[in-house]
C-alpha cells in the first residue's frame, strides 16, 4: 500500500469515517493483506487505530465483515484489548471480551488491559476486566501488579475494588521490595495511603531493597500531608535509616525539598546536624554535593552548622565544599566559600580547587582571591 494512501486510511481511522475506511479498503486488490499491515514504528494494525480511538462501528466492521483476527499484536505484542483499556473505551472492551478476545493477555514488559487501565482510573472498564476474570495478581517485568499502578494514581475507589476482588493484593511487593503503600506515599496520595493504613496489615517503616520506608518515599517528594498520615496512623519513625544509614532528613536534601525539611526540623525536631551512619554525611554535605544552594541556606537557618566536626575531628564544611567542585556546582561552590571557608584549615580552599575541573568554576576561587 502507498504512503499517501496508507496515511489516508489511518486519517479516516482516526476520525470514525467509516464508509471512507470501507471505501479504501475495498479498492485494494489484497483487502486481508491492508488490514494485517504493520504501520509505523509500533508496528500497528488498522484494529489497533479503530480500538485507541473507541471507533465500534470500525471496530466491528473490521471483525466481523473482514474477519480480522481480534488477537493480532503490534511490535510491541500490544493488542486490541490493551488498546480499549488503555485509553478508557468502555463499548469496544465490551465487544472484544464478547468477540473472545483474552482477558490477561501479555504486551511488552508484561503488561495486561488491567494493568493499563488502572493507570487511566476508568473504573467502569476495570469492573468489566474484573467481572471476566481479570487477575490483579499478574505483575509486569518490574514486579507491579494493578494494584500498584492503582495506588500510584491513587483513585479511592479502584483501590477499594481490587480490595475487594483480591484481598491479599496488598501484599504483594515489587521486584525492588516495594509495597503498594510505597508507591501511594512517593506519589503523594493521601486517600490511598488512607485506605491502605485502614484497610491493610503493613508493618510500620517496612522497608524496600534499599532500606526505603513509605514515610521516607513521603519526605523526600515533600508530601508533607502523607507523611503526616503515617507518622498518626501508623506509628512511622521519622528517624529512620535506609541501606547507607540515611535517614529522611538527609533524603529531602538530596532532593531539596525544604518545606519538608521544616517540618522535619521546626515540628519533629530532628537533629539537622545528624550523620548518616554509613557515610559520615550531614544534609549540609548532600545539598552541597547536589548543588542545592537554596536548600543549603533553609538547613543554615534551621540551625545547620558549618565548623561541626566528624569523628576524626576534621570540619564538616570543608568535604561539602569538595562535593559541591566535584559536582561542578559553581554557585553552590561561591555560597560555601563566601560563608567564610579559607584555607586557614585542613587546606580545605586548595583541596577543593582539585576537584574544580572546570574552568567557570576555577574563576569562582580566583573572583574571591581564595
Amino acid at each position: 500500500m502507498e504512503e499517501e494512501n496508507t496515511k489516508s486510511l489511518i486519517k479516516a481511522i482516526q476520525q470514525g469515517e467509516l464508509c471512507s475506511v470501507r471505501r479504501q479498503l475495498n479498492e485494494q486488490v489484497n483487502k486481508q493483506s491492508v488490514i494485517y499491515s504493520h504501520f509505523g514504528k509500533s508496528g500497528d494494525t488498522v484494529l489497533h487505530y479503530a480500538a485507541r480511538y473507541g471507533h465500534m462501528n470500525i471496530v466491528r466492521y473490521l471483525v466481523e465483515e473482514l474477519d480480522m483476527d481480534i488477537e493480532v499484536f503490534n511490535s510491541d505484542y500490544k493488542r486490541a484489548m490493551h488498546e480499549a483499556a488503555s485509553m478508557g473505551h468502555y463499548e469496544c472492551l465490551r465487544y472484544l471480551i464478547a468477540r473472545g478476545a483474552k482477558i490477561d493477555c501479555l504486551k511488552k514488559a508484561d503488561w495486561t488491559p488491567l494493568m493499563m487501565a488502572c493507570t487511566r482510573q476508568n473504573l467502569e472498564v476495570i469492573l468489566e476486566l474484573l467481572d471476566h476474570g481479570a487477575e490483579p495478581m499478574l505483575q509486569n517485568k518490574d514486579g507491579w501488579n494493578a494494584f500498584h499502578i492503582a495506588c500510584r494514581e491513587g483513585d479511592p475507589a479502584i483501590i477499594q475494588h481490587l480490595l475487594l476482588a483480591k484481598p491479599e493484593v496488598w501484599k504483594t511487593k515489587s521486584k525492588t521490595g516495594r509495597t503498594p503503600l510505597h508507591t501511594a506515599a512517593m506519589h503523594g496520595c493521601e486517600d490511598a495511603v488512607n485506605i491502605l493504613l485502614e484497610s491493610c496489615s503493613y508493618e510500620p517503616d517496612c522497608k524496600d531493597s534499599c532500606g526505603v520506608t513509605p514515610f521516607m518515599d513521603a519526605i523526600r517528594n515533600g508530601h508533607i500531608g502523607v507523611a503526616k498520615l503515617l507518622l498518626e496512623n501508623h506509628q512511622a519513625s521519622p528517624c529512620a535509616v535506609d541501606i547507607l544509614g540515611a535517614q529522611p532528613l538527609h533524603q529531602a536534601s538530596v532532593t531539596a525539598q525544604e518545606k519538608a525539611l521544616s517540618f522535619l526540623v521546626g515540628n519533629l525536631g530532628i537533629d539537622v546536624n545528624a550523620r548518616a551512619t554509613k557515610l559520615e554525611l550531614t544534609a549540609l554535605h548532600y545539598a552541597a554535593k547536589e548543588g542545592h544552594t537554596s536548600t543549603i541556606n533553609t538547613l543554615l537557618a534551621l540551625g545547620a552548622d558549618l565548623h561541626a566536626r566528624d569523628t576524626k575531628g576534621r570540619s564538616v564544611c570543608f568535604p561539602a565544599l569538595h562535593m559541591a567542585c566535584i559536582g561542578q556546582h559553581a554557585e553552590t561552590v561561591k555560597t560555601l566559600l563566601q560563608l567564610g571557608l579559607s584555607d586557614t584549615e585542613d587546606n580545605a580552599g586548595n583541596k577543593a580547587r582539585e576537584y574544580a575541573k572546570k574552568p567557570h568554576i576555577r574563576e569562582v576561587f580566583e573572583s574571591l582571591d581564595i
